[in-house]
């Protein structure tokens, strides 16, 4: 036997690193010189075919500092020079493709919004000049940790430099005490939208304008955007939706359906719980307000505009539903407990349940958030964008932006969100995802309808002055105008 395993061992690692395409790759050349072609397998990639895979030229070549002709030869030996003053920005958002036994070369959209696709590629010639940085720090946290250490680290292998992955539970935090403390930061963190107000304030990131990222949607940017600054790439973003148990809910709820209708089929499941919700947090109260008339989470003046009229019927709609036993008030893990052990018909959660769902083998589905009434607003489900940051004061500032940029790309980020159950910032992934999940078509219905949580400062003022207050409110402790009246005095409206 202990002949055996390395023998083992060794059929294994060769199984792992052997391409699963058929067809050889095309041959690979940086200055001159031949580059390994890669031992991965493909990658889905966005050539708007179905079931295509390839590579992203990033991936083929070391990380540039800059890149400036790139030589694509046919089989029938004819060749083609692109050259581009930032061709080393976008070789990310380039692939080659396998087709029928050889390989197509399809082009970044550019400024023209199309691509253009060269077929029968025999060999593909890049010069530049390589990222001279060796060593990269990331920091990432949330859903899929291990997935991510292991995509960083193969981009680093690939990629000729090391690379440190460091699980941190509380980023933000920690950065700002490193960074107060004199302490070594690390090059790329991973961020949500509504860590940048603390971070911009202590200094601790740069700005990504000049950064291209492959097809990044509006609301993502919008995301991460700050005083007119890009702050962050954006990688993924988790919507909020209904869950309903279908052995207490049988038929699947309308597209269409109200809360009326919610709490008709809440009652009539006998549930011990018709619906849970952390009615407290302002990531949960806010999208009531906005059903209930508001236009925004923030208004045009930069302010909560607390004392708009939909703020008192959100408020009201949400006591009377806790008077008539159809909504109970819950934090996190007691809402869980009920859904999961049968006793909740209905509960609102994040798109990051579907998977722990489905591994625990419960019977559930999921509803976009109800009407608040027919024909009227649709409650406004918020979407909690997470993303990539390079630190200000990084030692490998160019390796961190070719990191960024890979993380960015569809075959990434489609193979990263399908199995946490999470949307695609890069929008061109979103066609990669599984045609037959059984969730993906409310869960898109709930990204198109959502709000994306704000990375303004009176956000996180609102969200840290409310939770108090609406738990007394809720509780019978004060009214509706004694809870806008101090949430307005704290928020200086």
């Amino acid at each position: 036997m202990s002949r055996a395993l390395p023998m083992l061992v060794a059929l294994l690692a060769a199984t792992i690193l052997t391409p699963t395409s058929a067809s050889p790759l095309p041959g690979l050349a940086y200055n001159g010189t031949t580059v390994k072609p890669l031992g991965q397998a493909t990658r889905l990639v966005p050539s708007g075919v179905p079931g295509e895979r390839g590579y992203s030229l990033g991936e083929l070549f070391p990380p540039q500092l800059e890149a400036w002709n790139l030589k694509l030869r046919s089989g029938s030996g004819e060749e083609t020079a692109l050259s581009y003053d930032d061709l080393g920005e976008r070789l990310f958002d380039m692939y080659i493709i396998e087709s029928g036994g050889t390989w197509d070369f399809l082009l970044d959209p550019g400024k023209s919004g199309t691509r253009k696709r060269s077929r029968g590629i025999s060999s593909l010639s890049l010069t530049g000049e390589p990222c001279p940085e060796k060593t990269i720090e990331v920091w990432v946290s949330w859903e899929g940790v291990p997935e991510l250490k292991t995509e960083i680290r193969r981009w680093a292998e690939r990629a000729g430099v090391a690379a440190k992955v460091v699980d941190v539970p509380s980023i933000k935090s920690k950065l700002i005490t490193v960074l107060r403390g004199g302490g070594k930061v690390p090059d790329v963190v991973m961020l949500q939208s509504d860590y940048l107000p603390d971070l911009v304030e202590a200094g601790a990131l740069q700005p990504l304008d000049g950064l291209k990222l492959p097809a990044t949607g509006a609301k993502g940017r919008v995301a991460f955007e700050l005083s007119g600054k890009l702050l962050g790439a954006p990688f993924y973003c988790d919507t909020q939706l209904v869950f309903y148990s279908t052995k207490l809910i049988e038929q699947a709820p309308h597209p269409d359906w109200t809360l009326d209708d919610m709490e008709r089929l809440a009652k009539a499941s006998g549930a011990q719980v018709g619906a849970a919700w952390n009615a407290y947090s302002a990531y949960w109260f806010l999208p009531f307000v906005v059903g209930f008339g508001k236009d925004s989470i923030i208004g045009t003046g930069g302010q909560m505009d607390v004392r708009h009229p939909a703020y008192r019927k959100a408020l009201s709609y949400l006591k009377e539903s806790i008077t008539r036993k159809f909504m109970t008030p819950m934090e996190r893990d007691a809402m869980m407990a009920y859904f999961t052990s049968g006793k909740a018909a209905f509960i609102l959660s994040g798109s990051y349940s579907v998977p722990e769902f489905k591994r625990l083998g419960l019977p559930f589905g999921v509803a976009p958030f109800p009407l608040v009434t027919a024909g009227g607003k649709r409650l406004a489900p918020m979407l909690d964008y997470k993303g990539w940051a390079i630190t200000r004061t990084t030692k490998s500032p160019v390796l961190a932006r070719r990191l960024v940029q890979h993380l960015s790309s569809a075959g990434i980020q489609s193979a990263f969100c399908e199995p946490q159950g999470k949307l695609p910032a890069n929008e061109d992934a979103w066609a990669l995802l599984p045609a037959g999940d059984p969730y993906l078509a409310t869960i898109k219905a709930s990204w198109e309808a959502g709000i994306a949580v704000p990375p303004d400062p009176v956000y996180g003022d609102f969200k840290n002055a409310s939770w108090k207050l609406i738990r007394l409110f809720l509780g019978g402790d004060t009214d509706a105008d004694e809870t806008l009246s101090a949430l307005a005095t704290i928020l200086g409206e």
